[in-house]
Protein backbone atom coordinates (compact mmCIF):
# COMPACT_ATOMS: atom_id res chain seq x y z
CA UNK A 1 0.00 0.00 0.00
CA UNK A 2 1.46 3.37 -0.98
CA UNK A 3 1.27 6.47 1.18
CA UNK A 4 -1.41 7.83 -1.12
CA UNK A 5 -3.53 4.70 -0.61
CA UNK A 6 -3.64 4.74 3.17
CA UNK A 7 -6.92 6.56 3.30
CA UNK A 8 -7.89 8.38 6.47
CA UNK A 9 -5.54 6.62 8.86
CA UNK A 10 -4.04 8.90 11.55
CA UNK A 11 -0.56 8.63 9.99
CA UNK A 12 -1.81 9.60 6.53
CA UNK A 13 -3.70 12.53 8.05
CA UNK A 14 -0.65 13.70 10.00
CA UNK A 15 1.59 13.48 6.94
CA UNK A 16 -0.95 15.31 4.79
CA UNK A 17 -1.15 18.06 7.41
CA UNK A 18 2.65 18.37 7.51
CA UNK A 19 2.80 18.58 3.72
CA UNK A 20 0.13 21.28 3.68
CA UNK A 21 1.93 23.29 6.37
CA UNK A 22 5.26 22.89 4.61
CA UNK A 23 3.83 23.95 1.27
CA UNK A 24 2.55 27.12 2.88
CA UNK A 25 6.03 27.87 4.28
CA UNK A 26 7.58 27.37 0.86
CA UNK A 27 5.05 29.53 -0.95
CA UNK A 28 5.66 32.37 1.49
CA UNK A 29 9.46 32.27 1.34
CA UNK A 30 9.52 31.96 -2.47
CA UNK A 31 8.06 35.46 -2.59
CA UNK A 32 11.47 36.73 -1.49
CA UNK A 33 13.97 34.38 -3.16
CA UNK A 34 15.95 35.89 -6.06
CA UNK A 35 16.84 32.67 -7.92
CA UNK A 36 14.71 29.69 -6.90
CA UNK A 37 11.22 30.03 -8.35
CA UNK A 38 9.93 26.47 -7.80
CA UNK A 39 10.26 24.31 -4.68
CA UNK A 40 7.91 21.35 -4.41
CA UNK A 41 7.77 18.30 -2.17
CA UNK A 42 5.35 15.50 -1.44
CA UNK A 43 4.58 11.94 -2.45
CA UNK A 44 4.92 11.24 -6.17
CA UNK A 45 5.89 14.81 -7.09
CA UNK A 46 8.74 13.56 -9.28
CA UNK A 47 6.12 12.88 -11.94
CA UNK A 48 5.47 16.65 -12.08
CA UNK A 49 9.07 17.49 -13.02
CA UNK A 50 8.54 17.60 -16.79
CA UNK A 51 5.42 19.75 -16.64
CA UNK A 52 7.07 22.15 -14.20
CA UNK A 53 10.04 22.59 -16.53
CA UNK A 54 7.76 23.20 -19.52
CA UNK A 55 5.74 25.75 -17.52
CA UNK A 56 8.89 27.66 -16.60
CA UNK A 57 11.22 27.14 -19.57
CA UNK A 58 9.06 26.05 -22.48
CA UNK A 59 10.11 23.29 -24.85
CA UNK A 60 13.61 23.01 -23.49
CA UNK A 61 16.37 20.50 -24.02
CA UNK A 62 17.34 18.93 -20.70
CA UNK A 63 20.31 16.87 -19.53
CA UNK A 64 20.40 14.87 -16.30
CA UNK A 65 23.53 14.57 -14.14
CA UNK A 66 23.68 11.70 -11.64
CA UNK A 67 25.96 8.99 -10.36
CA UNK A 68 25.19 5.31 -10.78
CA UNK A 69 23.56 5.16 -7.34
CA UNK A 70 21.27 8.17 -7.66
CA UNK A 71 20.42 7.20 -11.23
CA UNK A 72 19.25 3.79 -10.01
CA UNK A 73 17.06 5.54 -7.43
CA UNK A 74 15.52 8.35 -9.49
CA UNK A 75 16.57 7.99 -13.13
CA UNK A 76 13.61 5.98 -14.44
CA UNK A 77 10.80 8.18 -13.02
CA UNK A 78 12.68 11.37 -13.97
CA UNK A 79 13.09 10.21 -17.57
CA UNK A 80 9.43 9.17 -17.73
CA UNK A 81 8.28 12.59 -16.53
CA UNK A 82 10.54 14.46 -18.95
CA UNK A 83 9.51 12.36 -21.93
CA UNK A 84 5.81 12.52 -21.05
CA UNK A 85 6.13 16.31 -21.29
CA UNK A 86 7.68 16.06 -24.78
CA UNK A 87 10.94 17.64 -23.68
CA UNK A 88 14.10 16.95 -25.66
CA UNK A 89 16.24 14.74 -23.41
CA UNK A 90 19.97 14.67 -24.08
CA UNK A 91 21.98 11.61 -23.01
CA UNK A 92 22.40 11.59 -19.25
CA UNK A 93 25.78 12.30 -17.63
CA UNK A 94 26.22 9.43 -15.18
CA UNK A 95 29.27 9.38 -12.92
CA UNK A 96 30.64 6.14 -11.45
CA UNK A 97 29.36 5.18 -8.01
CA UNK A 98 32.83 3.93 -7.03
CA UNK A 99 34.94 5.68 -6.12
CA UNK A 100 32.32 7.97 -4.68
CA UNK A 101 32.17 11.38 -6.35
CA UNK A 102 33.89 14.01 -4.22
CA UNK A 103 32.92 17.68 -4.38
CA UNK A 104 36.20 19.15 -5.57
CA UNK A 105 36.96 21.55 -8.38
CA UNK A 106 38.06 18.72 -10.68
CA UNK A 107 34.58 17.16 -10.46
CA UNK A 108 33.00 20.54 -11.18
CA UNK A 109 35.12 20.94 -14.30
CA UNK A 110 34.32 17.39 -15.46
CA UNK A 111 30.61 18.10 -15.11
CA UNK A 112 30.95 21.52 -16.74
CA UNK A 113 32.77 20.11 -19.76
CA UNK A 114 30.21 17.32 -20.15
CA UNK A 115 27.35 19.85 -19.97
CA UNK A 116 29.09 22.10 -22.48
CA UNK A 117 28.71 19.31 -25.04
CA UNK A 118 24.97 20.10 -24.98
CA UNK A 119 24.86 23.89 -25.56
CA UNK A 120 21.71 25.52 -24.23
CA UNK A 121 20.51 22.41 -22.40
CA UNK A 122 18.95 22.78 -18.95
CA UNK A 123 20.90 20.71 -16.39
CA UNK A 124 19.01 18.59 -13.85
CA UNK A 125 21.03 17.26 -10.89
CA UNK A 126 19.85 13.97 -9.38
CA UNK A 127 21.43 13.65 -5.94
CA UNK A 128 22.14 15.57 -2.76
CA UNK A 129 25.24 17.40 -1.50
CA UNK A 130 28.08 16.44 -3.82
CA UNK A 131 26.12 16.24 -7.07
CA UNK A 132 24.01 19.30 -6.35
CA UNK A 133 27.06 21.43 -5.56
CA UNK A 134 28.99 20.19 -8.60
CA UNK A 135 26.11 20.88 -10.99
CA UNK A 136 25.35 24.18 -9.25
CA UNK A 137 28.84 25.57 -9.80
CA UNK A 138 29.23 24.00 -13.26
CA UNK A 139 25.93 25.59 -14.34
CA UNK A 140 27.05 28.95 -12.98
CA UNK A 141 30.27 28.75 -14.99
CA UNK A 142 28.16 28.02 -18.09
CA UNK A 143 25.77 30.85 -17.13
CA UNK A 144 22.71 28.61 -17.27
CA UNK A 145 19.98 27.88 -14.69
CA UNK A 146 19.59 24.36 -13.37
CA UNK A 147 17.15 22.15 -11.45
CA UNK A 148 17.76 19.55 -8.76
CA UNK A 149 15.86 16.41 -7.83
CA UNK A 150 16.80 15.55 -4.26
CA UNK A 151 17.52 11.96 -3.26
CA UNK A 152 18.17 12.29 0.50
CA UNK A 153 17.07 14.55 3.40
CA UNK A 154 20.72 15.10 4.26
CA UNK A 155 21.53 18.84 4.12
CA UNK A 156 20.10 22.32 3.49
CA UNK A 157 22.27 23.14 0.48
CA UNK A 158 19.66 22.14 -2.11
CA UNK A 159 18.18 25.63 -2.19
CA UNK A 160 21.12 27.70 -0.97
CA UNK A 161 23.29 29.92 -3.12
CA UNK A 162 26.94 28.91 -3.18
CA UNK A 163 28.63 25.54 -3.58
CA UNK A 164 30.79 23.80 -0.98
CA UNK A 165 33.76 22.72 -3.07
CA UNK A 166 37.30 21.65 -2.27
CA UNK A 167 39.72 23.92 -4.11
CA UNK A 168 43.39 24.67 -3.51
CA UNK A 169 43.57 21.95 -0.88
CA UNK A 170 40.63 22.85 1.34
CA UNK A 171 36.84 23.09 1.39
CA UNK A 172 35.36 26.51 0.69
CA UNK A 173 32.01 28.01 -0.22
CA UNK A 174 32.21 29.33 -3.77
CA UNK A 175 29.53 31.92 -4.65
CA UNK A 176 27.10 30.84 -7.37
CA UNK A 177 23.32 30.95 -7.91
CA UNK A 178 20.90 28.53 -6.29
CA UNK A 179 18.79 26.20 -8.49
CA UNK A 180 15.86 27.58 -10.44
CA UNK A 181 13.75 24.66 -9.26
CA UNK A 182 13.96 21.84 -6.71
CA UNK A 183 11.79 18.72 -6.51
CA UNK A 184 11.82 16.58 -3.35
CA UNK A 185 9.78 13.39 -3.71
CA UNK A 186 9.12 11.87 -0.30
CA UNK A 187 8.85 8.39 -1.83
CA UNK A 188 12.48 8.70 -2.96
CA UNK A 189 13.76 10.44 0.18
CA UNK A 190 12.20 7.69 2.30
CA UNK A 191 14.62 5.16 0.78
CA UNK A 192 17.75 7.10 1.83
CA UNK A 193 19.80 5.29 4.50
CA UNK A 194 19.32 6.43 8.08
CA UNK A 195 22.74 8.15 8.38
CA UNK A 196 21.62 10.57 5.67
CA UNK A 197 18.46 11.37 7.64
CA UNK A 198 20.68 11.89 10.68
CA UNK A 199 22.91 14.22 8.69
CA UNK A 200 19.92 16.37 7.75
CA UNK A 201 18.81 16.43 11.37
CA UNK A 202 22.30 17.52 12.44
CA UNK A 203 22.25 20.32 9.89
CA UNK A 204 18.83 21.45 11.12
CA UNK A 205 19.63 21.37 14.84
CA UNK A 206 22.34 23.92 14.07
CA UNK A 207 19.64 26.45 13.20
CA UNK A 208 18.90 26.90 16.91
CA UNK A 209 22.32 28.34 17.75
CA UNK A 210 22.47 30.10 14.37
CA UNK A 211 19.34 32.07 15.24
CA UNK A 212 20.62 32.71 18.77
CA UNK A 213 23.89 34.05 17.37
CA UNK A 214 21.96 36.27 14.96
CA UNK A 215 20.01 37.65 17.93
CA UNK A 216 23.29 38.36 19.73
CA UNK A 217 24.68 40.17 16.67
CA UNK A 218 21.45 42.15 16.43
CA UNK A 219 21.58 43.15 20.12
CA UNK A 220 25.20 44.27 19.73
CA UNK A 221 24.26 46.44 16.74
CA UNK A 222 26.40 44.35 14.38
CA UNK A 223 23.77 42.73 12.13
CA UNK A 224 20.07 43.55 12.28
CA UNK A 225 17.49 40.78 12.25
CA UNK A 226 15.05 40.59 9.35
CA UNK A 227 11.88 39.69 11.31
CA UNK A 228 10.10 38.13 8.33
CA UNK A 229 12.97 35.77 7.49
CA UNK A 230 13.64 35.14 11.18
CA UNK A 231 10.08 34.02 11.93
CA UNK A 232 9.85 31.62 8.98
CA UNK A 233 13.32 30.18 9.60
CA UNK A 234 12.58 29.67 13.29
CA UNK A 235 9.20 28.00 12.87
CA UNK A 236 10.34 25.64 10.13
CA UNK A 237 13.35 24.66 12.26
CA UNK A 238 11.14 23.95 15.28
CA UNK A 239 8.94 21.72 13.13
CA UNK A 240 11.90 19.91 11.57
CA UNK A 241 13.31 19.03 15.00
CA UNK A 242 10.04 17.89 16.53
CA UNK A 243 10.50 14.15 15.99
CA UNK A 244 14.12 13.07 16.56
CA UNK A 245 13.15 9.47 17.33
CA UNK A 246 11.27 9.38 14.04
CA UNK A 247 14.42 10.45 12.25
CA UNK A 248 16.33 7.74 14.09
CA UNK A 249 13.88 5.07 12.90
CA UNK A 250 13.24 6.54 9.42
CA UNK A 251 9.59 7.03 10.33
CA UNK A 252 7.65 8.44 7.34
CA UNK A 253 5.89 10.84 9.70
CA UNK A 254 9.20 12.60 10.48
CA UNK A 255 10.14 13.11 6.84
CA UNK A 256 7.88 15.99 5.64
CA UNK A 257 8.89 18.46 8.37
CA UNK A 258 12.58 17.51 8.11
CA UNK A 259 12.49 17.99 4.33
CA UNK A 260 10.73 21.34 4.56
CA UNK A 261 13.14 22.51 7.24
CA UNK A 262 16.09 21.78 4.97
CA UNK A 263 14.44 23.50 2.01
CA UNK A 264 13.41 26.49 4.11
CA UNK A 265 16.90 26.94 5.50
CA UNK A 266 18.40 27.31 2.03
CA UNK A 267 15.57 29.53 0.86
CA UNK A 268 15.90 31.74 3.95
CA UNK A 269 19.55 32.18 3.11
CA UNK A 270 18.54 33.23 -0.41
CA UNK A 271 15.87 35.61 0.84
CA UNK A 272 18.27 37.31 3.25
CA UNK A 273 21.15 37.20 0.73
CA UNK A 274 23.44 35.79 3.42
CA UNK A 275 23.85 32.47 5.23
CA UNK A 276 23.22 34.23 8.56
CA UNK A 277 19.69 32.72 9.07
CA UNK A 278 21.13 29.20 9.00
CA UNK A 279 24.74 29.48 10.10
CA UNK A 280 26.37 30.56 13.34
CA UNK A 281 29.22 29.36 15.53
CA UNK A 282 28.15 25.72 15.08
CA UNK A 283 28.84 26.01 11.34
CA UNK A 284 32.17 27.65 12.10
CA UNK A 285 33.17 24.45 13.90
CA UNK A 286 32.09 22.46 10.85
CA UNK A 287 33.96 24.82 8.54
CA UNK A 288 37.08 24.53 10.67
CA UNK A 289 36.98 20.72 10.57
CA UNK A 290 36.22 20.63 6.84
CA UNK A 291 39.17 22.91 6.13
CA UNK A 292 41.38 20.48 8.04
CA UNK A 293 39.91 17.37 6.35
CA UNK A 294 38.39 15.82 9.48
CA UNK A 295 36.59 12.64 8.39
CA UNK A 296 37.67 12.97 4.75
CA UNK A 297 39.34 9.54 4.87
CA UNK A 298 36.05 7.78 5.63
CA UNK A 299 33.90 6.11 2.98
CA UNK A 300 31.75 8.08 2.50
CA UNK A 301 33.49 11.18 3.88
CA UNK A 302 32.02 12.48 7.11
CA UNK A 303 28.95 14.51 6.23
CA UNK A 304 28.50 18.23 6.71
CA UNK A 305 25.44 17.59 8.88
CA UNK A 306 27.33 15.25 11.19
CA UNK A 307 29.92 17.94 11.86
CA UNK A 308 27.26 20.64 12.32
CA UNK A 309 25.40 18.45 14.82
CA UNK A 310 28.53 18.05 16.94
CA UNK A 311 29.26 21.76 16.61
CA UNK A 312 25.71 22.49 17.77
CA UNK A 313 26.25 20.45 20.93
CA UNK A 314 29.50 22.33 21.64
CA UNK A 315 27.91 25.74 21.07
CA UNK A 316 24.94 24.81 23.25
CA UNK A 317 27.37 23.89 26.04
CA UNK A 318 29.05 27.25 25.49
CA UNK A 319 25.70 29.07 25.79
CA UNK A 320 24.92 27.16 28.99
CA UNK A 321 27.92 28.84 30.61
CA UNK A 322 27.65 32.19 28.82
CA UNK A 323 24.09 32.71 30.04
CA UNK A 324 25.26 32.30 33.64
CA UNK A 325 27.57 35.32 33.30
CA UNK A 326 26.54 38.68 34.77
CA UNK A 327 27.48 41.21 32.10
CA UNK A 328 25.63 43.98 33.90
CA UNK A 329 28.73 44.43 36.09
CA UNK A 330 31.01 44.89 33.10
CA UNK A 331 33.64 47.61 33.63
CA UNK A 332 33.65 49.13 30.16
CA UNK A 333 36.60 51.47 30.68
CA UNK A 334 38.89 48.79 32.13
CA UNK A 335 37.90 46.34 29.42
CA UNK A 336 38.62 48.84 26.67
CA UNK A 337 42.01 49.60 28.19
CA UNK A 338 42.94 45.90 28.21
CA UNK A 339 41.69 45.18 24.67
CA UNK A 340 44.63 43.80 22.65
CA UNK A 341 45.54 45.35 19.31
CA UNK A 342 44.59 43.40 16.21
CA UNK A 343 48.20 42.48 15.46
CA UNK A 344 48.55 40.74 18.84
CA UNK A 345 45.35 38.79 18.39
CA UNK A 346 46.36 37.71 14.89
CA UNK A 347 49.71 36.49 16.21
CA UNK A 348 47.93 34.43 18.85
CA UNK A 349 45.45 32.76 16.50
CA UNK A 350 48.11 32.20 13.85
CA UNK A 351 50.10 30.24 16.43
CA UNK A 352 46.97 28.26 17.36
CA UNK A 353 46.29 27.41 13.72
CA UNK A 354 49.85 26.22 13.14
CA UNK A 355 50.28 24.94 9.59
CA UNK A 356 46.51 24.75 9.01
CA UNK A 357 45.20 26.62 5.94
CA UNK A 358 43.04 28.50 8.44
CA UNK A 359 46.04 30.64 9.36
CA UNK A 360 45.66 32.56 6.11
CA UNK A 361 41.88 32.59 6.51
CA UNK A 362 42.22 34.20 9.94
CA UNK A 363 44.42 36.94 8.51
CA UNK A 364 41.62 37.90 6.10
CA UNK A 365 38.54 37.27 8.26
CA UNK A 366 39.31 38.43 11.80
CA UNK A 367 40.16 42.03 10.82
CA UNK A 368 36.71 42.38 9.22
CA UNK A 369 34.96 42.13 12.60
CA UNK A 370 37.66 43.13 15.05
CA UNK A 371 36.42 46.35 16.68
CA UNK A 372 38.41 49.56 16.90
CA UNK A 373 38.36 51.23 20.35
CA UNK A 374 35.29 53.38 19.77
CA UNK A 375 33.31 50.48 18.33
CA UNK A 376 34.37 48.19 21.17
CA UNK A 377 33.20 50.75 23.71
CA UNK A 378 29.83 51.02 21.94
CA UNK A 379 29.40 47.24 21.89
CA UNK A 380 30.32 46.86 25.54
CA UNK A 381 27.83 49.50 26.65
CA UNK A 382 25.19 47.73 24.54
CA UNK A 383 26.07 44.35 26.08
CA UNK A 384 25.86 45.70 29.63
CA UNK A 385 22.57 47.51 29.03
CA UNK A 386 20.71 44.80 27.11
CA UNK A 387 22.00 41.75 28.97
CA UNK A 388 19.13 41.30 31.50
CA UNK A 389 16.48 41.07 28.78
CA UNK A 390 18.73 39.42 26.18
CA UNK A 391 19.72 36.64 28.57
CA UNK A 392 16.05 35.82 29.23
CA UNK A 393 15.33 35.80 25.50
CA UNK A 394 18.30 33.59 24.70
CA UNK A 395 17.37 31.12 27.43
CA UNK A 396 14.01 30.74 25.74
CA UNK A 397 15.52 30.39 22.27
CA UNK A 398 18.44 28.06 22.99
CA UNK A 399 18.10 24.47 24.10
CA UNK A 400 20.46 23.29 26.87
CA UNK A 401 23.39 21.21 25.68
CA UNK A 402 21.96 18.14 27.37
CA UNK A 403 18.76 18.46 25.29
CA UNK A 404 20.71 19.03 22.07
CA UNK A 405 22.84 15.97 22.77
CA UNK A 406 19.82 13.84 23.63
CA UNK A 407 17.96 14.91 20.47
CA UNK A 408 20.99 13.94 18.38
CA UNK A 409 21.24 10.56 20.13
CA UNK A 410 17.55 9.84 19.51
CA UNK A 411 18.03 10.75 15.86
CA UNK A 412 21.02 8.35 15.73
CA UNK A 413 23.18 11.30 14.76
CA UNK A 414 26.72 12.19 15.78
CA UNK A 415 26.73 14.15 19.04
CA UNK A 416 30.30 14.25 20.43
CA UNK A 417 33.70 15.15 18.94
CA UNK A 418 35.16 11.83 20.14
CA UNK A 419 33.06 10.15 17.44
CA UNK A 420 34.99 11.90 14.71
CA UNK A 421 38.40 11.39 16.25
CA UNK A 422 38.77 14.75 18.00
CA UNK A 423 40.07 14.89 21.57
CA UNK A 424 38.85 17.36 24.15
CA UNK A 425 42.29 18.94 24.06
CA UNK A 426 41.77 19.64 20.37
CA UNK A 427 38.30 21.03 21.03
CA UNK A 428 39.77 23.33 23.68
CA UNK A 429 42.11 24.74 21.03
CA UNK A 430 39.29 24.93 18.50
CA UNK A 431 37.22 27.10 20.85
CA UNK A 432 40.14 29.51 21.14
CA UNK A 433 40.60 29.84 17.39
CA UNK A 434 36.96 29.54 16.34
CA UNK A 435 36.08 33.20 15.91
CA UNK A 436 39.05 33.79 13.60
CA UNK A 437 37.69 31.40 10.98
CA UNK A 438 34.98 33.75 9.69
CA UNK A 439 33.96 37.39 9.90
CA UNK A 440 30.50 36.44 11.26
CA UNK A 441 29.73 37.84 14.72
CA UNK A 442 28.59 35.16 17.19
CA UNK A 443 28.24 34.44 20.88
CA UNK A 444 31.96 33.61 20.98
CA UNK A 445 32.77 37.17 19.86
CA UNK A 446 30.51 38.58 22.55
CA UNK A 447 32.35 36.50 25.15
CA UNK A 448 35.75 37.56 23.81
CA UNK A 449 34.90 41.25 23.75
CA UNK A 450 33.37 41.28 27.23
CA UNK A 451 36.36 39.37 28.62
CA UNK A 452 34.58 36.23 29.81
CA UNK A 453 35.77 33.88 27.07
CA UNK A 454 38.72 32.38 29.02
CA UNK A 455 36.53 31.63 32.04
CA UNK A 456 33.80 30.07 29.90
CA UNK A 457 36.25 27.82 28.08
CA UNK A 458 37.88 26.82 31.38
CA UNK A 459 34.45 25.91 32.77
CA UNK A 460 33.65 23.79 29.70
CA UNK A 461 36.58 21.50 30.36
CA UNK A 462 36.26 20.90 34.10
CA UNK A 463 35.78 17.28 35.26
CA UNK A 464 32.06 17.90 35.78
CA UNK A 465 31.50 19.38 32.30
CA UNK A 466 28.87 17.83 30.05
CA UNK A 467 31.63 17.41 27.47
CA UNK A 468 33.07 14.69 29.73
CA UNK A 469 29.80 12.83 30.26
CA UNK A 470 29.90 9.13 29.46
CA UNK A 471 26.95 8.72 27.09
CA UNK A 472 25.89 6.13 24.50
CA UNK A 473 27.59 6.63 21.16
CA UNK A 474 27.11 5.58 17.57
CA UNK A 475 29.92 4.39 15.32
CA UNK A 476 31.74 6.79 13.06
CA UNK A 477 30.08 6.80 9.64
CA UNK A 478 31.95 4.29 7.51
CA UNK A 479 29.17 2.19 6.05
CA UNK A 480 27.53 2.49 2.67
CA UNK A 481 25.26 5.50 2.95
CA UNK A 482 23.33 5.17 -0.26
CA UNK A 483 22.45 8.02 -2.62
CA UNK A 484 24.94 10.89 -2.61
Amino acid sequence: MTSREKGNTPMATDIASEIERGTDYLERILERTPTTRVATFGHGVMSDLGSLIVANHGAATVVCVADETTWSVAGTPVLASLMDSALTVAPAIILPARPRPYADIDLVHRVRDALAAHPGALPIALGSGTLNDAVKLASAELETPYWVVGTAPSMDGYTAAGASISRDGFKQNIPCPAPYGVVMDLDVLQTAPQPMWASGFGDMIGKISALADWRVADAMGVETIDPWVWDLAKQSAVDALSNPSGVGSRDPEALPSLTVGLLMSGLSIQAYNSSRPGSGAEHMFSHLWEMEHVGLHLDPPLSHGAKVGIGSFLVAAFYDVLLDQDLTQLDVRTRCQSWPPLESELSLVTALHGDSPLASVAASQLPLKYPHPAELERRLHAARDVWPSLRVELRGLMKPARDIRDHLIRAKAHHHPHQIGLSLEQIHTDFLRLRSTRDRYTSVDLAAETGCLPAIIADLFTPSSILRDDVPTIPTLSEENGPS
